[in-house]
């Protein structure tokens, strides 16, 4: 899809995981691209929470592994519905196996680099509520000095995430190309989603028009698994969130793995 801005909603705990780590993982790459360094280190410490499983966040990487092997018991049992394309859908089983193995080689370096580098953790300290020793204080002062030798100081970090980037990157593609899309329309701004009983999902993703995310348009959704609400609003620069009223043409794909 092309023009499109595509917005997930997870409908379960082990998708929510995952999406975390996604969007973790990918924060700290454009970051890195950039080398901005307090982006960098907001990325680096959302990213510790996801794979050490701190501030009430589960470990992500067990999720992502059962998240994995939901996509491949889903995939083989399409296999067995489809003889014609049998041996290409096990073909994909097997790359999931390797994906699954990307996992584990770059981690334990990685967690070792997020738990001791003295700079995350300085600032870790300055999100917490009593900063006794006056980290936020002098973060901002000492920070351009410290990031003299950008690439020295992130490159390590980097190149030990880059086979767990590769994975959740591939799992992304597998989910975004997973079912169809469904064309609908919000009436007046609003509208609700009715999965298919006896099936269950876990990933929403609501696609939109990029020039209408462009002028302020953006999905809220509630409700559960059985039903779902969908109402946009609208987001100004210096304003309160507001309803949208117009017809609003979206997609949507309901995910039928992770549950």
């Amino acid at each position: 899809m092309t023009d499109k801005v595509h917005f997930s909603f997870a409908l379960s705990p082990r998708m929510r995981s995952f999406i975390e780590l996604r969007d973790a993982l990918h924060c700290l790459e454009q970051a890195f691209n950039r080398q901005h360094a307090s982006s960098w280190l907001h990325a680096s410490c959302d990213l510790r929470a996801s794979l050490l499983g701190d501030h009430g966040r589960k470990n992500a990487i067990p999720e992502v592994v059962g998240l994995f092997r939901d996509v491949k018991t889903y995939l083989q049992k399409l296999a067995d519905d489809m003889p014609k394309y049998h041996d290409q859908i096990l073909s994909s089983c097997d790359q999931i196996d390797l994906l699954i193995a990307q996992l584990k080689p770059g981690l334990p370096d990685a967690c070792q680099y997020l738990t001791q580098d003295a700079l995350i953790n300085a600032y870790l300290n300055t999100q917490k509520k009593h900063d006794w020793l006056g980290h936020k204080l002098c973060m901002q002062q000492s920070i351009k000095a410290l990031w003299s030798h950008a690439e020295m100081r992130t490159q390590p970090l980097h190149q030990a995430l880059s086979p767990l980037t590769n994975a959740i990157n591939s799992l992304n593609d597998m989910l975004n190309d997973f079912v169809g899309w469904e064309k609908c329309v919000a009436t007046a701004g609003a509208g609700h989603i009715t999965p298919a009983r006896g099936k269950s999902y876990g990933l929403l993703v609501i696609a939109l028009p990029a020039e209408a995310v462009a002028e302020g348009v953006v999905p809220d959704i509630s409700g559960n698994k059985l039903a779902i609400r969908l109402r946009f609003q609208r987001w100004l620069p210096g304003q309160s969130a507001s309803d949208f009223h117009e017809d609003m043409p979206y997609e949507m794909m309901l995910v039928p793995v992770g549950n």
